[in-house]
């Protein structure tokens, strides 16, 4: 069983203020456990406000038996240096958090804030060897204020929780040609704690045909009244992808896989003569399981990321950036078929063969999905270079008149790289000069700011913009 995010919550105080009297850290305990109770997370809290350095020692030992990820510091009142110390070897990630007076004038009786800036102090000056890495809050535990700060803590370290016992399947290897996605797995495990474990198309297509065909076809009728309109060329291939579908599901559950990257061509279309795209989209948006095509075990990571961080039961995709509009200062997001539905605007989701796959043949392979997604808040992350490094850009989706190349797509407009305006041609020889891998994950919803809190817990380099210019420089040549 895998565990959850462990949040520790102490208090601090010194006796002339006023903290017990006023029940800061009761009062404090109970707007935590309101907050936390919605996440996949469990609050453990110190028994007693810490009035000494001895009460320090003692919950020192207390959290290190409960195995403490985060621990929040709250500066009750007005605090000394002496408390801090024994505190500070539970974790190496903190929140300092202070509360305001409830008087504006006259005797101060808490005195919080001050207390935060002086622990704060020491963290980064004394014990800066610790290498403790923290974030400060701000009021009382039922305002936005704090909440609206503190969920973004909250979400991010989950997904850190979360993605750190993570096992990725990867199915069938990159598709031919894609050396650009080749991994490391001893540097993926040692950047971002996830696992990635191997098999073959043939296994996955074994087990596709091992289903009672009365299952399929109960299913097929589903998958077929989702859709908008229908023209695949061969039926049997709505036999066969709907096969391929289960077979993931079970593939992933026997081997306890968080997501799956899975080769979408060519072995498909060698031992199996289908295109598997919409297995990948139907498990993405009626089971909410990231799969990544074209073995992708990167993308598969960041489309997990994004499932973790947004608490969606609908899953993220993976797609190509594959033109752009000057004039509207946009990109197209764009790949052959595997969107999930959701995405889709009014006119939803078409299931249709394959745009390029047996092209300028007399070949075609079902069954693609062809959409144009709606308008909506979107964030596009990826975990690049064995997931050292993350590229994090929130943007709009909105639908443009151009409809943009066949398959799932869509455009993307007030594109922000890092939450830092950035303009498409910027955007674009950004990710060329740095040999990006020339996928991305893309979720619903603006997790930006979950993300780039992600990368300052986990150490991880940041994507920062090279404006585009007519020459190079000697550090476009720089090996990344």
């Amino acid at each position: 069983m895998k565990e959850v995010l462990t949040i520790g919550f102490v208090a601090t105080a010194i006796s002339p203020y006023f903290s017990e009297e006023q029940q800061v850290r009761i009062k404090s305990e109970n707007h935590l456990k309101k907050i936390i109770a919605e996440y996949d997370a469990k609050l453990i809290c110190f028994h007693k406000t810490i009035f000494s350095k001895e009460d320090s020692v003692e919950a020192e030992k207390f959290f290190f038996k409960n195995k403490i990820d985060f621990l929040i510091l709250q500066t009750s009142s007005c605090s000394s240096g002496e408390q801090l110390y024994p505190l500070c070897n539970i974790t190496n990630k903190m929140g300092l958090w202070a509360v305001p007076d409830l008087e504006k004038e006259g005797d101060v009786k808490l005195h919080s804030l001050v207390s935060v800036s002086h622990y704060l102090g020491i963290i980064k000056k004394i014990l800066h060897e610790k290498k403790i890495k923290t974030k400060w809050f701000y009021n009382y535990g039922d305002t936005d204020e704090f909440k609206n700060k503190f969920l973004i803590t909250l979400r991010s370290l989950v997904a850190d929780k979360k993605i750190k016992q993570s096992k990725i399947g990867l199915v069938g290897g990159i598709s031919p040609g894609f050396d650009n996605m080749i991994v490391d797995n001893k540097k993926i495990k040692q950047n971002i704690g996830s696992t990635i474990e191997e098999t073959t198309i043939k296994e996955l297509i074994s087990l596709a045909k091992s289903f009672d065909q009365s299952l399929i076809d109960q299913e097929i009728k589903k998958i077929k009244n989702a859709a908008s309109s229908i023209s695949v060329s061969d039926e049997e291939s709505f036999n066969k992808v709907t096969r391929v579908y289960f077979a993931l599901k079970k593939m992933r559950h026997e081997n306890d896989w968080d997501s799956m990257a899975v080769q979408c061509w060519s072995q498909f279309q060698e031992l199996y003569g289908i295109a598997p795209c919409m297995a990948y989209g139907w498990i993405g948006s009626e089971d909410g399981i990231a799969v990544s095509c074209e073995g992708d075990v990167q993308g598969s990571l960041s489309m997990l990321l994004l499932n973790y961080i947004s608490s969606s039961d609908k899953s993220s995709t993976l797609l190509d950036l594959a033109t752009f509009d000057t004039k509207a200062d946009a990109v197209l997001m764009w790949h052959c078929g595997v969107s999930p539905r959701h995405f889709a605007n009014e006119d939803g989701i078409k299931w249709v063969d394959h745009s390029t796959l047996g092209r300028k043949t007399d070949k075609k392979y079902g069954v693609a999905g062809d959409q144009v997604f709606k308008a909506q808040k979107s964030t596009t992350t990826y975990l690049g270079n064995n997931a050292e490094r993350i590229l994090i850009i929130n943007s709009e989706i909105f639908e443009h008149n151009n409809k943009g190349f066949d398959g799932t797509r869509g455009w993307f407009k007030e594109t922000k790289l890092n939450r830092s305006h950035i303009s498409a041609e910027n955007l674009i020889n950004t990710l060329n000069i740095i040999g990006h891998e020339h996928h991305y994950a893309v979720g619903q919803g603006d997790y930006s700011k979950e993300l780039l809190e992600f990368a300052a817990w986990n150490d991880l380099k940041l994507v920062d913009e090279i404006p585009l210019v007519d020459y190079i420089s000697p550090k476009d040549n720089e090996s990344n």
